[in-house]
């Protein structure tokens, strides 16, 4: 009798032992998101069980469960505009705003 084959590999994961590997890849350390060259500033937002893992300040939001290399450390400096405001830090010149924004003028209030 042959063994099934396999269409989707299944990758165990040991919730502990992955949550505690985070803080050293990311503490100190901004991440990106898949490809993305957009850096993030990190929080740590409760996962299962009491443990933690790091995700974006600015909530952006991705697929998969982390362990897949979806989020990766980065030692580049906050270029999301959104985790720069959230953090109160200045806007980056280097990530152009999505659309102008018109100014207001006494009589446009």
């Amino acid at each position: 009798m042959s063994e099934p084959i396999e269409l989707f590999p299944v990758t165990r994961v040991d919730p502990e032992r992955f949550a505690a590997e985070q803080p050293r890849l990311f503490s100190g350390a901004r991440l990106h998101i898949g490809r993305s060259d957009v850096a993030h500033a990190v929080i740590w937002v409760d996962w299962i069980n009491g443990l933690t893992l790091p995700a974006p300040a600015c909530h952006q939001g991705w697929s998969g469960l982390r362990s897949g290399g979806e989020i990766t450390p980065t030692v580049l400096p906050v270029s999301c505009r959104k985790c720069l405001r959230l953090t109160g830090a200045l806007d980056d010149p280097a990530q152009p705003a999505l659309f102008p924004v018109p100014a207001l003028t006494e009589a446009g209030r």
